[in-house]
């Protein structure tokens, strides 16, 4: 019933330009009265009172309407109402969003937020160091970013600009400010190709984790993908529980787990979650930003982050419209720093030298030449003020100083002035990336490693080329040095000689070996990329081949993709052997399987697996042959290539056969059980399919373990199609039995679904599935022609893909449509594209269907004879085909339209005893009809 007011408290809310009060029975924009109807203001009240709630339609229609009887059409007016009095978007919504056939949900953002949480009063009460100079609007910008945070609304944050701009500077002063909250910092590092995925952000889950005891059980119950990457803080054993747990999930999977993990941490406390130098990151990580900023929903979370403002642009980084779609939808703020100005310059000064600050000409000569970056006018400053310590001198000496006009000049500097010791250990550093631990430029310089770790405290308190670890609790590997800025590093590497950087790339590799050796926590791509800048390509081909698995298990077919397409090119470089060819087959492999899962079956896949395939005679044992044999018969097999599909999976029973190894064989039974069914040879795909399941449940293999496609599900879809031929609709999954049995609505419900999961999983090759099966429905439903065009885009889409498995079927799809749209020539056209590329591909499993259209499209034109001579085919090959379900469509379909014998009709009776499981379908009602119509004799 409807709620009455004494039961719930006024709504009272301030949300973008409006206010709703709903004690005083008012809404108002920009402080000026909206005219808005009762039952709308009542519907708008509701929905606001439980903001991030789904309300469903029943409930919203129970509080607003009570007891009247009023159908949905009511609420959908009442919302439409909504949108338009509030200028809001169904497709792209601010305040109402729908969710789909269940309700609605108030998701407006409150731009009056409550005071901030205790937690966060000690940070806004908070000093700034005295060093800090301007950026007083910036910082204000944060803090109040941080008080909506702190007050249940999520915030995320940009702080943007040139290097050396002061990015990072603001950010160690804003997080000082706060005192002891919880924060998370993570720092993106430039990488050779492709980086690891979520780098920053496991750095910082890693950091936090050492900091909050409680939070690795949370990272247990809520979001194991992530605990899987954190592998300290689980057993070997626990591990493998994960992966096989975790087998097949999409990296969807990993997003919602990280959403749902912030969500339930910032219950108990606000965080703040730091990740720098964006420019550099993962598109991982950028899908994650976009992910947490648009989840809805109270998050006591400010998630802020930099990145270097031309790059992001110049370089097309997928951060750059990621950065103008979050502004556009308010989701995100972005603070970009701008050059210190005249006044800042001085102020500057002035904490060095009071009389130099006090020279008009002297601050407004040194801002000129530096441009007011920051990071120029210390490095100047400090130039001129050891140079000339005496204060009456240093005016006269700024024309004098080299002030470059580039910071790289200003690098070349300070790298002259450093002693030959600092200068190769920094050399060092420089080699190992952003980011070095002291121990490894140790073994790299074979030096003792405190002396190394004291030199680098010595440049951390010169405040310009390195900052001090972060506390790294008690894990093993000692935290990380960084340089401070990371143009520093850049110019150090380049100014080295190509001989010395190969160098010092091959003892800066060989040092990561022996600490990863030791536990140290090393990642294999960026073991690759040393020891291929090393010169070094048999063991950087090894690393490159780890990492592009790590990938594929990560959940990263486009990083994997990356590294392989760089190993490729190694492998010129490397020494003709068994090595060599086991390396190549290794990378041609993983090449395949990331090439299938992002771009389709197309000409870099196959060619990829081929290149694999040949090598393989050679070395018949090879760790990857599994994964190998299966992706290449798939992809062919996928390509209509049936032949060769059949040549590799007898390749593969062999191999099985003789080293009994059941996931060759279970590769065998997918690619045989798969041609044989498409090519009309139903026992043979039918035993097939049997033993595959039998082999495929005991090993609970998925996809990212051996096989290019999840192989129980490969084969649980055959399957469907030979219960279906047979009769047994009752034991066939849900997609294929609906298409069959020509349940328009509920295919495109499943259609719905399907593109859930399609989107969820990011399978390339569903995109189009789901379109047919949309089209299909559609035409059924009165659009035929809308109907055509989505299936004949996604036939298209397939053919592009390099798909041609299964075409004639959809292209049978888009007759019927055009026939239903009474566009019979062209329906006769598209029949005979799709029974041309049934016969070119032998794919006889559709013929049945093909025949029965063709006949349908003959009596529509008036040519009854053709109709029934083309009905007759059809009997014919469903026979031939030993698929009853299919010879049934066909007896109904003469005995309805033609002149049928008795034996035909006789035949019909048996076949109907013959399917009990069909008993409730349209067809076999239709075929009693028909029989109980025929008088006796």
């Amino acid at each position: 019933m409807a709620r009455s007011p004494s039961l719930s408290a006024p709504v009272q809310v301030s949300f973008d330009d409006f206010e709703l009060d709903e004690s005083n029975a008012r809404l108002l924009r920009n402080g000026q009265a909206v005219t808005v109807a009762p039952t709308p203001f009542n519907l708008l009240c509701a929905l606001a009172r439980q903001p991030g709630t789904l309300l469903t339609k029943e409930v919203l229609l129970d509080t607003v309407w009570g007891h009247q009887f009023v159908s949905e059409s009511v609420l959908k007016t009442a919302i439409s109402d909504l949108r338009i009095m509030l200028g809001d978007n169904a497709r792209e919504p601010r305040f109402i969003q729908t969710v789909s056939r269940r309700g609605y949900r108030f998701i407006a953002v409150p731009t009056s937020a409550p005071a901030a949480a205790p937690l966060a009063a000690t940070a806004t009460g908070a000093r700034p160091t005295p060093s800090f100079i301007g950026r007083a609007d910036a910082n204000a910008r944060l803090q109040q970013a941080w008080d909506q945070a702190c007050s249940g609304q999520r915030a995320v944050v940009w702080v943007a600009g040139e290097p050396g701009i002061g990015k990072t500077t603001l950010i160690e002063h804003f997080v000082s400010g706060l005192g002891g909250i919880a924060c998370a910092r993570g720092q993106c590092v430039e990488h050779y190709g492709t980086g690891e995925p979520y780098l920053p952000v496991l750095e910082a889950l890693a950091e936090l984790c050492r900091s909050d005891r409680t939070l690795p059980e949370l990272l247990r119950s809520v979001a194991p993908t992530w605990l899987l990457q954190l592998s300290w803080l689980s057993t070997a054993d626990e591990r493998d529980a994960l992966r096989r747990e975790l087998a097949g999930v999409g990296p969807d999977r990993m997003l919602r787990e990280m959403g749902e993990l912030l969500d339930r941490y910032t219950e108990q406390r606000a965080l703040l979650l730091v990740t720098e130098d964006l420019h550099w990151s993962d598109r991982a990580t950028i899908q994650l930003i976009d992910y947490v900023a648009r989840r809805r929903g109270r998050a006591r979370l400010m998630w802020l982050s930099s990145f270097r403002l031309a790059e992001v642009i110049a370089l097309d980084h997928p951060l750059n419209p990621l950065r103008h779609e979050l502004r556009l939808q308010r989701l995100c703020q972005e603070v970009v720093l701008d050059p210190f100005s005249e006044t800042e310059v001085a102020n500057y000064i002035a904490q060095r030298s009071a009389s130099l600050a006090r020279d008009e000409a002297f601050v407004r000569g040194l801002h000129e030449r530096t441009d007011g970056v920051p990071l120029f006018v210390s490095s100047v400053v400090t130039e001129v003020m050891e140079r000339t310590p005496d204060d009456a001198a240093v005016e006269a000496r700024l024309a004098a100083v080299a002030v470059p006009e580039n910071l790289a000049a200003i690098i070349d500097h300070h790298i002259a002035r450093l002693g030959s010791e600092a200068r190769a250990l920094l050399s060092a550093a420089a080699v190992c990336g952003v980011e070095f631990r002291a121990e490894t430029v140790a073994l790299a310089l074979e030096r003792d490693v405190a002396a190394v770790a004291d030199a680098c405290e010595d440049l951390v308190r010169q405040q310009v080329w390195l900052t001090a670890p972060r506390a790294g609790g008690d894990e093993a590997a000692e935290p990380p040095y960084t340089f401070r800025h990371a143009l520093f590093r850049q110019v150090l590497y380049e100014r080295r000689a190509p001989s010395a950087r190969t160098h010092l790339h091959r003892k800066v590799g060989a040092a990561l070996e022996a600490e990863r050796s030791a536990g140290v926590p090393v990642a294999a791509a960026e073991l690759a990329m040393h020891f291929d800048r090393a010169r070094q390509p048999m063991t950087a081909l090894r690393y490159y081949a780890e990492a592009a698995q790590a990938a594929l298990l990560n959940f990263g077919p486009a990083a994997c993709l990356s590294l392989t397409e760089r190993a490729s090119a190694l492998l010129q470089q490397a020494p003709q052997g068994d090595e060599r060819n086991a390396l190549e087959i290794a990378v041609a492999t993983l090449h395949g399987v990331s090439a299938f899962q992002s771009l389709g079956v197309g000409r870099e896949a196959r060619d990829a697996f081929e290149r694999a395939y040949a090598l393989l005679q050679g070395t018949p044992a090879h760790a990857l042959r599994g994964r190998l044999l299966h992706g290449f018969g798939y992809v062919l097999s996928l390509r209509g290539e049936y032949a060769q599909a059949l040549v590799v999976a007898q390749r593969a029973e062999a191999l099985s056969s003789g080293s009994d190894d059941p996931a060759l064989m279970l590769a065998a039974c997918i690619v045989y059980g798969e041609v044989h069914q498409l090519q009309g040879r139903p026992q043979a795909a039918l035993a097939w399919i049997e033993r595959g399941l039998a082999i495929a449940e005991p090993l609970g293999l998925a996809a990212t373990e051996i096989f290019a496609a999840d192989p129980q599900v490969t084969l649980l879809g055959m399957l469907t199609i030979e219960l279906v031929h047979r009769g047994r609709v009752g034991q066939a999954p849900v997609h294929k039995l609906e298409v069959r049995l020509g349940n328009a609505e509920r295919v495109a419900a499943l259609a719905e679904e399907m593109q859930s999961l399609v989107d969820e999983f990011s399978l390339a090759q569903g995109q189009t599935a789901c379109r047919w099966f949309r089209g299909w429905a559609q035409a059924l439903n009165g659009a035929p022609l809308e109907g055509h065009r989505l299936i004949r885009e996604a036939c298209d889409q397939n053919t592009r893909l390099g798909m041609r498995s299964g075409a004639s079927e959809v292209l049978g799809y888009a007759a019927r449509a055009l026939l239903l749209a009474g566009q019979h020539e062209a329906a006769q056209a598209q029949l005979d594209e799709a029974l041309q590329i049934a016969h070119e591909l032998d794919e006889r499993v559709v013929l049945p269907q093909l025949w029965l259209l063709g006949a349908a499209i003959a009596r529509a034109q008036g040519r009854a004879g053709a109709g029934a001579a083309s009905v007759r085919r059809a009997i014919d090959e469903a026979r031939t085909q030993q698929a009853p379900w299919l010879e049934l469509l066909a007896l109904v379909d003469l005995c309805e339209h033609h002149d049928a014998a008795a034996a035909q009709r006789s035949a019909l009776a048996d076949l109907v005893d013959r399917l009990p499981e069909a008993g409730d379908t349209l067809p076999v009602r239709r075929a009693q009809a028909i029989l109980r119509a025929v008088k006796p004799a």
